[in-house]
């Protein structure tokens, strides 16, 4: 009888003027033990520098193809569901460009897609406010996210994610009219429909673990980001994925955390003067 063949994975990276930064990125899959990705799609999101031509003589020759596509600046959204477009694998992993993978990240992942069919997405800890990296644990717990988790808080950083494809297919791509909390309605999408699970493994550098928000990039615009989770909220309630109930409580909630946020980077920008 034959064996079902393991499925093929590819590992998506939006880059904008960020080509040399990446190859750390892509040296981070390379890098993995235990489980091979099947080739990286880098996006290269109307960069004004030359990161595109850098990746393409950059990656010559690796042990896994690295394409690079080049497309007008659309936002990330845009790029990685460009990448996923181009990508002929069963499994998609994203990896933003200043984010790099633990080796053992796939290893822990992978299994969990081939013990139960239902599984749509995988996801797992990071750095992420100066979080300490572990070394990947068969004992480490594997948690369920729901949809209400998901309502409440994000669980899933976009770099530690793997999803299936047919999921994707099923519930559609990231949203293209959305910059900001983007990532945030598609996994709630998936969570609406499919099984998510969180691996409690810190397998994932986030840009030297840096805090999530109010410090660089898209994430310091506390207030574009709020407006980003609450419409992500607002859809998953006109999609009937929920009920106006836990509506209402998850967008009080986001509230409530958006005047947190705001408290700390204000205390934090004082420190910084002080």
């Amino acid at each position: 009888m034959n064996a079902t063949p393991a499925p093929t994975l590819g590992v998506i990276i939006p880059v904008y003027n960020s080509g040399r930064m990446a190859i750390n990125a892509i040296r981070s899959v390379l890098a993995q033990s235990g489980a091979r990705a099947t080739e990286i799609v880098v996006v290269d999101d109307g960069s004004k520098d030359e990161s595109a031509d850098f990746l393409r003589e950059a990656c010559r020759d690796l042990p896994i193809p690295v394409r690079v596509f080049s497309i007008p600046n659309g936002g990330a959204a845009n790029a990685r569901s460009h990448g996923m477009r181009e990508c002929r694998c069963d499994l998609y992993a994203f990896l933003d460009s200043d984010d790099t993978w633990l080796p053992d990240k796939l290893a822990r992942q992978l299994p969990l897609f081939a013990k139960d069919p239902d599984v749509g997405l995988v996801g797992c800890l990071t750095t992420m406010g100066g979080r300490p990296a572990t070394a990947g644990s068969e004992d480490r717990p594997v948690r369920n996210i729901g949809l209400r988790d998901q309502l409440f808080k994000n669980h899933f950083q976009t770099s530690t994610v793997v999803v299936r494809r047919r999921v994707v297919e099923d519930v559609g791509a990231f949203p293209q009219d959305q910059r900001h909390a983007e990532e945030g309605d598609f996994f709630n999408r998936i969570a609406a429909k499919y099984r998510c699970l969180l691996l409690e493994d810190v397998l994932v550098d986030y840009d030297n673990g840096k805090q999530g928000f109010g410090t660089s990039g898209l994430s310091a615009n506390l207030v574009a980001m709020e407006k980003g989770e609450l419409r992500n909220i607002r859809r998953t309630y006109l999609r009937g994925d929920c009920g106006f109930g836990l509506h209402a409580l998850a967008t009080g909630y986001s509230l409530l955390k958006f005047t947190r946020r705001v408290l700390i980077s204000f205390i934090g920008r004082l420190g910084r003067t002080a």
